[in-house]
């Protein structure tokens, strides 16, 4: 059927796994983190929450992963993008709804296609760019295997 396109997402199973190896490698930093896992809508599928993180990190990191999920940029890559973009810096924020700007969030890419996005939060946002490459990582030892 040609008038269909055909729509490639992470599954459950896989999120939850990326969602072990974020707090596992959180707790290795000594940070206490929440971990999001959206589809490529930013619907989310599994989320992990360290015992003792921050109740703010929850949103935080939902939005991290929506915002890498449908912008399809990395968080961090908005911090750059806004800094040399003043009316971009301005408007973006008020425009677009949960966007976020600082790192943490990143999308997750297969074969070239944004399947979801996976958001971190509670460390400082540097250590929340390590946390979720950490876990895509997994994606791939899995294409590879």
């Amino acid at each position: 059927m040609e008038h269909l396109i055909p729509k490639a997402t992470i599954s459950r199973a896989f999120a939850q796994q990326m969602i072990e190896a974020a707090l596992e490698h959180a707790a290795t930093l000594g940070k206490d983190v929440s971990i999001a896992v959206v589809d490529d809508g930013g619907f989310l599928i599994a989320f992990g929450r360290a015992d003792t993180a921050n109740a703010s990190s929850v949103q935080i990191a939902i939005d991290k992963a929506y915002t890498a999920a449908v912008t399809r940029i990395a968080t961090h890559d908005w911090q750059a993008t806004m800094e040399a973009d003043l009316p971009l810096r301005y408007g973006a924020p008020a425009a677009v709804d949960r966007l976020v700007t600082f790192g943490g969030g990143q999308p997750i890419v297969v074969d070239g296609m944004v399947v979801g996005g996976i958001g971190s939060s509670g460390a400082h946002w540097t250590g929340d760019r390590e946390i979720t490459t950490v876990a895509l990582s997994l994606l791939n030892q899995t294409v590879e295997a």
